[in-house]
């Protein structure tokens, strides 16, 4: 089965790459493929409470950086002939991960089952992201685990 358009959240962790990876073998030759990095205002809010920077210029760093890993991501499998496009986003990442996959329809989302922050108290607690999107989507769900290869 191949599908026509996925949506692929990303934090830049391994898990995120293995589930870009997936997506790259279910996606058909003409598909495409949209990277989607949310930077979490949470994390910006406790990293300007601790006085490392203000919370403008820590979202603009954060930006910049995931603009530029999302371009490289993209010119890795520029020859592959699958469109890819990529999308930064600020907010509460299952929120937009939610919003953006259906505000744009996608058939598909790919998503690892652990990112950077995976385990934690707050996951024990809450969930993972990846279960908050699953339980909340009308949009079929691939998740990765961490062990997964290719």
């Amino acid at each position: 089965m191949k599908i026509a358009d996925i949506l692929v959240p990303v934090d830049f962790s391994p898990n995120s790459q293995r589930a870009f990876d997936y997506a790259l073998s279910l996606i058909e030759p003409d598909g495409e493929i949209y990277l989607l990095h949310v930077i979490d205002t949470h994390f910006v809010a406790r990293v300007s409470e601790e006085g490392f920077s203000n919370p403008e210029a820590a979202m603009e760093q954060m930006r910049t950086k995931a603009e530029a890993q999302l371009q490289e991501l993209i010119n890795e499998h520029a020859s592959s002939g699958i469109h890819l496009e990529s999308m930064v986003v600020v907010g509460t990442p299952f929120a937009e991960i939610l919003r953006v996959a259906a505000d744009l329809d996608f058939s598909l989302i790919v998503l690892g089952t652990r990112g950077h922050r995976g385990g934690g108290i707050e996951e024990l607690l809450f969930g993972s992201t990846a279960e908050k999107v699953l339980r909340a989507t009308p949009v079929p769900v691939v998740c990765v685990p961490p062990n997964w290869s290719a």
